[in-house]
């Protein structure tokens, strides 16, 4: 009864902190251990046996480390290498070498000294991917960064935790028989791990058959924790089985399933963890040692950052990009915590190092948003600072100089500047491409420069929020400029330096989220599409054409919603005034315009006047009175385009107007 009275408590002052965070914009990780800190026996003395807590919570970490498992794919690690090997790897193992020669100077043991660089070198995937999330920002530079050293990270903790119990090992210890234990453990580990692969999915196959849910939720749990039970008894760690077997069910056709069914264990599980971890903060010894405390927390913050902040720009990321990525990692991670209870149990630590590591890390985990939210202002002004600001405005040019020496011999006119050359990127360069129409891509990935480069593409390295970087790509002589990536950050600021620097050239934007559109045009974009309404758009247009309405139908919503900017889909505060102010647009249109007017679809072939050329060039709506109400480029319907929108081989232009004036107007494309 002890047990359930303790799980009760905990889940009711969870709900109660966890609330009272998501209010103050705090992760719920935070407040997890918030919860943990007030409970504890240290504290209140709420709960005083944190023994059975514990295990819940080792639950949590063989279910957290099988997700990661499952999750774990070397064709998207593939896409990322270059990032985990020179980011991750260059991180994790420069922060253990300087970790540990600071911990010689203060006479720790050298196998002390390596573990403090262990779980110093970690930081909290759940954190970031929360406050990534939340601010939208996964698919952006630093995103991609700071995912791939977490997953760096992660991949490290399987070798931590093998290599802790040899860190253990004292003088006069039988070092060979030690060594001898753990090969044989890693023989076996082999052995269990190609058998495993060639068993579980047979066994996932006839559980699958039974089309039970419970046995596949039951025989997915038992794989899990059954290898975990099974690597601890050869004397590894629990978590390394868990890992296993989600590494081998994550090439089974089933491991989104799986991932579907354990995934609210995991977040269960995982709650009790951080909570248990909060319930062992002494907080007598965190008063007690204030100075260390902070002084701890603080070095553990500012070494991880400036690591990470070398490495990226090593790389050739911006400063900006380096400075959010080092900052997002700079705090402790969960792993961190399992591995040091581990340490403690191995007395490679003593009580005193335990508390100080868990109280300095704890500091960082609850200071970790605020970081993730100054850190863009705080990179703004640092490259505003005299040594920084001097040493990027040197790169910068250098940059530029390089660029426009190197693959723009003289400078163009009347080009697109394509800014991002990932997917829409490469499929705009390859359009323009074969239209033989001038471009310039600017980008700050180093590979997609290199891909870029391959291809004979006119390329700049840099960043485009920068007025250097604009310079080289010639804003001043562009005709159209596109934004073809997902940082909002970058494009908020970019899109209104381009306007300020050539209020002329025709801006295209693209958004993740209809909520921030108006900001895009606010800031000079002519034309803002949002991934999230096309989206809706191509919902609607299946559903309309299900129910047989014609295309000219099906244009007309379009163009209403469109004119509006999306109001229909965004106003959630009056949906009805939208809904009728839509019904009276179509309803007057279909009375007033559309008794005498027809709709006509015509196709741009190469031989076509019109193909190249954009629709104010060919004065389609002043030579013929007819109107371009739609273009259908490869199967994407583009409602209402703009006088500059150019026109390609394939298009399907929607004309609408009296028969004299769609004759005139098809002379005019053909």
């Amino acid at each position: 009864m002890q047990l359930i009275q303790d799980i009760v408590i905990i889940l009711f002052s969870a709900v109660v902190i966890i609330v009272l965070c998501s209010k103050l914009k705090i992760p719920s990780v935070v407040g997890f251990l918030l919860t943990g800190i007030i409970i504890g026996p240290y504290t209140t003395g709420i709960i005083k046996n944190t023994h059975d807590i514990e295990l819940l919570a080792e639950i949590g970490i063989v279910l957290m480390m099988f997700i990661i498992g499952i999750e774990f794919s070397i064709k998207k690690l593939n896409r990322i290498k270059n990032l985990i090997i020179f980011a991750g790897g260059g991180q994790v193992v420069f922060t253990v070498v300087v970790v540990a020669g600071v911990a010689l100077l203060f006479n720790l043991t050298f196998a002390q000294s390596i573990f403090f660089g262990f779980i110093v070198s970690l930081s909290s995937t759940a954190i970031v991917l929360k406050l990534l999330q939340d601010k939208k920002q996964i698919d952006s530079p630093h995103g991609k960064i700071e995912l791939a050293i977490l997953l760096f990270q992660d991949l490290c903790v399987v070798p931590m935790v093998i290599l802790t119990p040899i860190l253990a090992l004292k003088e006069g210890s039988d070092i060979g028989s030690n060594l001898l234990q753990t090969g044989i453990a890693f023989v076996s580990i082999n052995i269990i791990f190609f058998t495993a692969r060639k068993v579980m999915p047979f066994i996932l196959n006839v559980i699958v058959k039974t089309r039970l849910k419970e046995i596949f939720i039951l025989t997915s749990l038992f794989l899990c924790i059954g290898m975990a039970f099974l690597t601890n008894y050869l004397g590894l760690s629990l978590a390394l089985g868990s890992f296993i077997a989600g590494l081998i069910i994550s090439e089974s056709r089933y491991s989104h399933q799986v991932v579907a069914d354990i995934l609210p264990f995991k977040e269960s599980f995982n709650s009790i963890f951080f909570i248990s971890v909060g319930m062992l903060l002494n907080f007598n010894f965190v008063m007690t040692n204030i100075p260390d405390v902070l002084m701890f927390g603080a070095g553990i913050f500012l070494l991880k950052a400036i690591v990470i902040l070398v490495f990226v720009l090593f790389l050739k990321y911006p400063f900006r990009v380096a400075v959010i990525s080092a900052m997002g990692l700079a705090h402790a991670g969960e792993f961190s915590f399992v591995l040091a209870k581990l340490g403690l149990g191995y007395s490679i630590l003593n009580e005193d190092m335990f508390q100080l590591f868990l109280s300095a890390s704890i500091l960082t985990m609850m200071f970790s948003p605020f970081a993730f939210s100054l850190s863009p202002g705080i990179a703004t002004r640092a490259e505003k600072g005299a040594f920084v600001g001097g040493w990027l405005k040197r790169k910068e040019k250098k940059t530029a100089l390089n660029s426009q020496t190197e693959t723009v011999k003289k400078p163009p006119e009347d080009h697109v500047i394509i800014v991002g050359y990932g997917l829409n990127g490469r499929n705009l360069a390859k359009v323009l491409d074969s239209r033989k129409i001038p471009f310039i891509i600017v980008e700050m990935n180093p590979d997609n420069v290199k891909e870029a480069d391959r291809r004979g593409h006119k390329v700049i390295y840099g960043d485009a929020t920068k007025r250097k970087i604009l310079e080289a790509a010639f804003i001043k002589t562009a005709k159209v400029i596109t934004f073809a990536i997902s940082d909002s950050l970058v494009i908020d600021h970019a899109v209104a330096t381009a306007r300020f620097m050539n209020p002329k050239v025709l801006i295209i934007a693209r958004t993740k989220y209809v909520t921030e559109i108006d900001q895009l045009y606010e800031l000079g974009a002519d034309i803002v599409f949002a991934e999230e309404y096309e989206t809706s758009i191509e919902i609607l247009a299946k559903v309309m054409t299900a129910y047989g309405y014609s295309k000219e139908a099906i244009n007309r919503e379009l163009s209403v919603l469109h004119s509006k900017r999306y109001a229909m889909i965004r106003d959630k505060s009056t949906p009805e005034e939208n809904t009728a102010d839509s019904k009276r647009i179509s309803d007057k249109i279909n009375r007033e315009m559309y008794s005498d007017i027809d709709i006509h679809q015509f196709i741009i072939t190469g031989k076509c006047t019109g193909s190249g050329k954009s629709i104010a060039e060919l004065g389609i709506r002043t030579n013929s009175g007819a109107t371009v109400i739609s273009v259908i480029r490869e199967e994407q319907h583009i409602p209402n385009p703009q006088a500059d929108f150019l026109l390609i081989e394939g298009d399907t232009v929607v004309l609408m107007g009296t028969s004299e004036q769609i004759e005139k107007a098809v002379e005019l494309l053909a």
